[in-house]
């Protein structure tokens, strides 16, 4: 019987951390989408690729004074990748690249299903 993992599993390994905090690399296959015509295009792979996460920044050393700094507000908008079905993801050649977790077709080799 062939191996196949659940959406929610390949998610949840995507997320995983190594001892240092680092992000565990992992291949993925998934195929292009239109969300506008409601189509698939081509498939798309990536070896040792990562899951873009936020990082505190381990150089500053007094939180409280920059926090305390008022900063120019910024005009970006909220990704909300849990409502979008999307999470980003860094290639190996450190380009970032927003894929449709719904178009995942293959996860380190083995096939998705959700």
């Amino acid at each position: 019987m062939e191996k196949v993992l659940l959406l929610k599993n390949v998610l949840e390994q995507m997320r995983q951390v190594d001892q240092n905090g680092e992000a565990v690399p992992f291949s993925l296959e998934w195929r292009t989408w239109n969300n506008q015509n409601k189509m698939g295009g081509r498939l798309l792979k990536a070896d040792n690729a990562i899951l873009c996460f936020r990082l505190e920044n381990s150089k500053v050393k007094n939180w409280e004074k920059v926090l305390s700094q008022k900063q120019q507000p910024r005009k970006r908008k909220k990704p909300n990748h849990h409502d979008n079905y999307t999470r980003n993801i860094e290639l190996h050649d450190h380009s970032i690249v927003k894929v449709n977790v719904l178009t995942i077709t293959k996860f380190n080799g083995i096939e998705v299903v959700y």
